[in-house]
């Protein structure tokens, strides 16, 4: 029987949105090894492959005496331990291995989900800088992690690669020194990449924890607090044991002398923030340009600043820098920040036209970290 039924939509008709999906963010806890991977594992034509753990690593044709593997034992190795871990195909040069700044270039370009990159196998203090004046400019946002065990850097007048980079005031390269582990970086890094959890209070520092796999530069023989210093001085990092009990890391800075807990998870906040507004931008018809409009911004850029109070990156403090709008110096940053932004009726008419934001200011204030402490003890008898 033919059925000459009416649709129902005039009477009642439904709409059914489901929204767009959030672009992907970066977790900011994957590292890069690359090196020389050999004709055993089969790549394909990929530059990177991931991996979750070491047997998968083995079951790809991997052997344990291959660096890479050892490699990614100390990433995976730590008390601190990340989901994953990619390993990188160097690149060649004439039939040979020995351009770092190719691979790492080429691994930049095929995979945008890795943050920190660290070279496993030959590499001069020349390539190293290469290298760290590359990822200071590169998009997205990268750090260059190496292994170093040139006694210059533990010479106050020289200070090696550690002095060089310090003076070109490089904010995204990361050294240790290490005579007793060619590749001794890997172990601290996998400890900073398992511990960007996201989760409540998960913010850190890299000082004084322990580099499972690795021995401590003194384990077997005196290492001076004079080539402490000296290396700490150029803002490299070391592996040592204090008052024999303690095997520490010392002591988690940049090659400006910037902190890498401050590095990463500003390189993050700003990652997360730019996502966010995209979001925002690109799942709405339009975001009106009003104050009401504005607001609706500054609501998710309060999202992302909310995340790193509650990880536990800023916290409530008191303003110590320049006045910015209504922001004075000595005021309180309740949960660490305050969002701002010019007046929209202030705007000019060229912007109005271009259907720009009038600027927006995120003023933060870090919870920081403790690394050394002071007591006095006044005793009376």
């Amino acid at each position: 029987m033919a059925n000459y039924t009416l649709p129902l939509d005039p009477v009642a008709n439904i709409m059914v949105n489901l929204s767009a999906r959030s672009a992907v963010r970066k977790a900011f806890n994957l590292a890069l090894l690359m090196g020389d991977v050999g004709d055993k594992v089969d790549f394909g034509s990929a530059r990177i492959k991931t991996y979750e753990n070491t047997t998968e690593m083995l079951q790809d044709g991997f052997t344990t005496s291959d660096r890479l593997y050892k490699a990614a034992a100390l990433i995976f190795g730590q008390a601190k331990t990340p989901p994953k871990v990619a390993i990188g195909k160097a690149m060649k040069t004439d039939s040979t291995l020995e351009a770092p700044l190719a691979t790492l270039q080429a691994c930049r370009e095929d995979d945008g989900e890795w943050y920190i990159g660290i070279y496993c196998g030959a590499i001069s203090n020349e390539q190293i800088l290469e290298c760290a004046q590359y990822v200071e400019s590169v998009s997205p946002d990268t750090v260059f992690a190496y292994t170093t065990n040139d006694a210059k850097v533990m010479d106050t007048e020289d200070g090696g690669i550690f002095k060089k980079l310090k003076d070109l005031s490089y904010r995204h390269s990361f050294g240790q020194y290490s005579s007793k582990n060619d590749d001794a970086v890997c172990a601290i890094i996998g400890w900073a990449m398992g511990a960007m959890t996201g989760t409540i209070n998960s913010a850190f520092t890299l000082a004084y924890k322990t580099e499972v796999g690795v021995e401590t530069e003194n384990s077997s023989a005196l290492f001076s607090s004079a080539k402490v210093n000296a290396i700490k001085g150029n803002y490299g990092n070391v592996y040592i044991n204090r008052g024999s009990y303690y095997n520490i890391f010392e002591e988690g800075t940049m090659a400006d002398g910037t902190w890498f807990d401050e590095v990463i998870y500003l390189d993050k906040y700003k990652n997360d923030m730019q996502l966010a507004v995209m979001d925002l931008l690109y799942q709405n018809n339009k975001i009106a340009q009003t104050e009401a409009g504005m607001t609706r911004i500054k609501d998710a850029i309060k999202v992302v600043c909310e995340d790193m109070n509650r990880i536990g990156f800023i916290a409530t403090g008191v303003w110590k820098s320049n006045d910015i709008l209504n922001l004075a110096y000595g005021a309180t940053l309740p949960s660490g920040y305050m969002i701002q932004s010019e007046p929209i009726d202030e705007q000019s008419q060229a912007d109005r036209d271009a259907r720009k934001a009038p600027p927006i200011y995120v003023s933060l204030k870090l919870a920081g970290a403790i690394h050394h402490v002071t007591i006095q003890v006044d005793v009376n008898r």
